[in-house]
């Protein structure tokens, strides 16, 4: 469960997440996210929480949405957390500063390497 960088050099994280059981999900490191970790919808039928509020966002055509938010554990090495989960259209997840937060982020776009700790 390494980061690594696509072949357009977009950071991408592979991790655990609590849904019914646990699923590796891969997700797309967003700095630019604050919360904690968006999911494709089609992941929503597996989730049986209930959300505990509801959160808006600027998205990044700058138009606002609201979101449900439910809270979901996951892993990434031998990390556990508890994160704030929502639900998107995109079939691409995304990784934000939520859940960075505590840990070490090196992106290194001139020898094209990536590493958290």
């Amino acid at each position: 469960m390494n980061p690594y960088l696509d072949s357009q050099k977009n950071p991408h994280l592979k991790l655990k997440i609590f849904l019914t059981s646990w699923t590796e999900v891969d997700c797309l490191i967003d700095t630019g996210f604050s919360g904690g970790i968006a999911l494709s919808a089609s992941l929503l039928t597996a989730f049986k929480q209930k959300p505990i509020a509801y959160q808006e966002y600027e998205l990044a055509d700058g138009s606002f949405t609201n979101f449900k938010i439910y809270k979901a554990r996951v892993r990434f090495k031998d990390v556990n957390k508890e994160i704030t989960l929502l639900f998107t259209k995109s079939r691409e997840g995304l990784v934000g500063i939520e859940f960075l937060t505590g840990f070490r982020l090196l992106l290194d776009l001139k020898k094209f390497q990536i590493e958290i700790r």
